[in-house]
This record gives structure tokens, C-alpha cells and sequence, in this order.
């Protein structure tokens, strides 16, 4: 994703559908999500229009949807904005956070030190 792609969290739920199962038809999506369905077909054309979903006509009324950015792209997008609006770009400051607010296992701090510890041998 070159392009700074916003994806608001009312659009979220309609990415997530298309994560799933991309390629899917208006009428599928709005059985899939709870909703309005005029609000659900005036989000679906913010998502096309912002570029990330691309959608093809099946016939006069029914779309078919894709998504454009990849779930990997908008966890990667978000994680940064998180990281810096929240803890200033530190993520030491973000883990010691979690570490120090979640309830985490010794076995999964266990975990984690070994990924951390595999991550620094490819730098």
C-alpha cells in the first residue's frame, strides 16, 4: 500500500467481510453485516471511491466488492498510527506497557522473549 489508505471503523466491518471472502456481491455482504442497507451501499462507495475496494458490475444493480488493501497492509497501518499517537513512536514504552497492564502467562512472556530474541538475529 503506497498510499495512505483510511479506513474508517464503521467501514471496518465491510473490509473484514471482504477479507474473508473477497469478491463477494452487494446482497451478500448485506446479509452478512447488520445495518442499513442504503448506509452500507453509501459506505461501500467511500471505500471505492478512497481506493480500497474495487468493485465490478454484475448486472444494473448488483456489484460485486474486492478489497484493495490487504488485511496485512491495514494491521501494519494501524499498529504504526497506534505506536505513535500512543507511546510516541516507542514501542518498548508500548510492550512494557502491555506486559505491565495485561494478564500474561509466564509461558506466553516465555514465548514472546524467544521471538523477540530471534528477531534481533536477522538485523
Amino acid at each position: 500500500m503506497t498510499k495512505k489508505i483510511i479506513i474508517n471503523d464503521c467501514e471496518l466491518p465491510i473490509m473484514k467481510a471482504l477479507w474473508q471472502k473477497d469478491g463477494i456481491a452487494s446482497p451478500e455482504i448485506f446479509a452478512e453485516i447488520s445495518g442499513n442497507k442504503s448506509t452500507l451501499r453509501t459506505l461501500l462507495a467511500r471505500l471505492v471511491e478512497r481506493g480500497a475496494v474495487r468493485a465490478e458490475g454484475i448486472n444494473q444493480r448488483t456489484y460485486r466488492y474486492f478489497a484493495v488493501v490487504t488485511e496485512a497492509e491495514y494491521i501494519e497501518s494501524q499498529r504504526k498510527t497506534f505506536l505513535e499517537k500512543v507511546f510516541d513512536g516507542a514501542a518498548e514504552k508500548m510492550l512494557v506497557n502491555f506486559v505491565q497492564s495485561e494478564d500474561i502467562s509466564q509461558e506466553v512472556l516465555e514465548r514472546l522473549i524467544r521471538r523477540i530474541a530471534e528477531g534481533e538475529g536477522r538485523q
